[in-house]
This record gives structure tokens, sequence and C-alpha cells, in this order.
């Protein structure tokens, strides 16, 4: 007698739920890295608006920028660049 086994393969299956998830964690991680980026430019933004002088000029668009850093810095704190 011989004894062979026969090889079992699992059948690929589509997870919707798997690929609803991995979309929403894409979509989290680019929203996230946005917000880090954004975080970091928008101070030398406002430098060079506060040199220019238009800050002075426009204070409501400083405060709405300021106000807009402080969300984007919020929203991005979990983002590492290195990942």
């Amino acid at each position: 007698m011989s004894s062979a086994t026969q090889s079992r393969q699992t059948p690929s299956v589509t997870n919707d739920r798997n690929t609803a998830g991995t979309w929403i964690h894409r979509a989290v991680r680019g929203v996230r890295a946005a917000a880090f980026w954004t975080a970091t430019v928008l101070p030398v933004l406002v430098v060079a608006a506060l040199i220019a002088g238009t800050a002075g000029r426009y204070p409501a668009i400083l405060g709405g920028v300021l106000a807009l850093n402080v969300v984007c810095a919020v929203v991005g704190h979990g983002h590492s660049p290195g990942r």
C-alpha cells in the first residue's frame, strides 16, 4: 500500500470586511500623513506672512491659519515618517 497524502489548498476567498478595513486604514494613514506635513509647513508660511506684513492686514486669515495648524498637529500627531 502506498500512503500518498493529498495536498489541500485553501481556496482564495476575498473577505469584503478585510478589504474595506484595508482601504479605511490606508485612508486614515494618508490623512494623518497629510496633516503631519501640513502642520510642519504652515509655521514657515506664518513667519513669512509676518515678515511680509500681510498678517497685519488680514488678522482673521492669520488666526484661521494658526487654528488650522493646531488641528493638523493634533490629527497628524500619530504619523511616523520613517514607517
